[in-house]
């Protein structure tokens, strides 16, 4: 009978750094007391490494790579999960893979995002089989000097690869052991990938993830509003090239959000920030949030292409067809637009005004008010806007106008950044807790946002088509045909907003904030 399964045991693997010379000859000559080690020759191999700007693959612990013409996807343990053959790229979303169980492991992991180089490497590796009295090979070495492949050969990364034969796990172990009585590192082979990665002058898995930023809770208000600033401000940075090279849609949204947070949290402190210098960042940032929003805007209906197209009837979906061909004409120009306000003056001016401002350990920001507690300042705005935004959403009735929900969303999206600002200085599992709830609700006000902002759109479209045409009629009907299908899923979600905001505030949120906050400030009364 077969046996198939965990029953089977894999053969197993050992890698070990190489850092000085002569350890390689050392090892085979203490080897050759004990085995007979036979050349059996060389191989290069070039490698394309492959990740999205914000690490999705390798925070999953996965590694696409390029090897001759196929993509390889595999886990950072060294299992192969899946590969292709296919034209080479600079750049891959998951629908230019062919459709198979590789294109169905990118949808998953990568969404929206581009696969980008991360670095080309070119390794050459000797091979060694290594036997036993009989010949029979029982474990094989390779030695692997890997280098980047931009004609860069200084600090090769070398390293040793023992690999077991099934059958002889006891003369692999012996092996291994003499790797290590030589002094050879054991590394495992995630190690190596990171290792690997970091030769392209990134940091793995270092941009990316969740906000979060640790403050000391004796930090001063001053030394928090410069720290945070900072941090979205390096984010602004980050993001601009991909922006100008227009690889993803990503990029633009990652820098508007580090403009949103910059501008909650100006208004947070307005009123103990420097009103000369806040109302000039304040209105300049404001700028910045309005000159992004058009490409912004684009990008959210040709992501939602598709889904589009599959609520109509094949009929009027050629019709449709031409509304987004429109959009990506219409796409190119406000792109256009959009990268001359980030050359200009304006916008270096605004960035390194406001660097200036926040590394002035002599300014404004460092005096009076600003020296006091941020934590004490923190605590009071938490109860505070958590008791105005629970306020502002008992109010909300079946007769509420869109523009009451979208003034809740708002002030949602400033109590969340408030709490993700300063969520070091409280305690993990109850921030968890109610994270987790706020974002419940702001899901369901930000899809009804979303919905009402695309019926604008499309309603204006609509309004603007003149003649008869048979273009302008298909045009027509499909836009009045996907109006209203949004009109009823938007109503749809509306309905939706009293069972999540029930679900959601059946948590005392407002409750667990205060204990939450009390507890800590009794607790700071305590140790002082």
């Amino acid at each position: 009978m077969r046996t198939t399964g965990p029953e089977i045991k894999q053969p197993d693997s050992a890698f070990f750094k190489l850092a000085r010379t002569g350890r390689f000859e050392a090892l085979l000559k203490r080897l050759d007391d004990q085995f007979l080690v036979e050349g059996t020759g060389s191989k290069v191999e070039k490698r394309s490494y492959y990740d999205t700007f914000d690490w999705r693959l390798y925070r999953r612990k996965l590694i696409l790579y390029r090897c001759g013409s196929r993509l390889i996807l595999q886990s950072t343990r060294g299992r192969r999960i899946a590969s292709v053959a296919g034209r080479k790229r600079s750049r891959y979303f998951w629908w230019d893979i062919p459709v198979g169980e590789l294109q169905n492991q990118l949808r998953d992991c990568i969404d929206m995002r581009a696969l980008s180089p991360v670095i080309s490497t070119l390794s050459m590796v000797d091979l060694f089989r290594v036997m036993n009295d009989e010949r029979k090979t029982v474990a094989r070495i390779g030695l692997q000097q890997l280098v980047r492949d931009d004609g860069d050969e200084h600090n090769p990364l070398e390293t040793i690869v023992v690999e077991e034969i099934r059958g002889y796990d006891t003369s692999f172990r012996n092996i291994v052991q003499h790797c290590l009585d030589l002094g050879l590192r054991k590394v495992g082979r995630h190690s190596e990938t990171t290792r690997i990665l970091k030769r392209s002058g990134r940091v793995p898995g270092g941009y990316g993830g969740k906000f979060d930023i640790g403050l000391e809770r004796t930090i001063s208000i001053g030394d928090a509003v410069s720290i945070i600033c900072l941090h979205l401000l390096a984010d602004m940075e980050r993001n601009l090239e991909g922006i100008v090279a227009d690889i993803d849609s990503e990029f633009l949204h990652d820098f508007r959000i580090a403009v949103r947070r910059t501008r909650s949290l100006i208004d947070l402190f307005k009123k103990i920030l420097p009103a000369t210098v806040t109302g000039h960042f304040e209105n300049e940032f404001k700028w910045l949030g309005t000159v992004t929003g058009p490409v912004r805007d684009i990008d959210v209906y040709l992501l939602t292409k598709n889904d589009y197209l599959n609520m109509l009837p094949p009929t009027l979906r050629p019709g449709l067809q031409l509304f987004f061909d429109e959009l990506r004409e219409k796409r190119i120009e406000e792109l256009k637009r959009l990268h001359s306000h980030l050359r200009s003056p304006r916008y270096q001016s605004l960035v390194e005004d406001w660097r200036r401002f926040l590394n002035d350990k002599e300014g404004r920001l460092y005096n009076g008010q600003l020296l006091g507690s941020c934590k004490t300042c923190a605590d009071a705005m938490i109860v505070k806007r958590c008791r105005k935004y629970i306020r502002s959403g008992n109010a909300i009735t079946d007769a509420s106008t869109d523009e009451k929900i979208h003034r809740l969303r708002i002030q949602g999206k400033k109590f969340r950044y408030l709490l993700e600002f300063f969520k070091s200085f409280y305690d993990e599992s109850n921030m968890t807790v109610i994270v987790k709830q706020m974002k419940m609700l702001q899901n369901n006000l930000g899809e009804f946002n979303d919905l009402s902002v695309q019926l604008r759109l499309l309603n204006g479209r609509l309004d603007l088509l003149r003649g008869r045409s048979l273009k302008t009629i298909r045009l027509a009907a499909a836009l009045g045909g996907l109006i209203t299908v949004l009109d009823a899923k938007k109503m749809q979600v509306r309905n939706q907003f009293a069972s999540t905001y029930e679900q959601v505030s059946s948590t005392p949120i407002e409750a667990m904030l205060s204990d939450m906050v009390w507890a800590d400030a009794r607790s700071d009364g305590a140790d002082r």
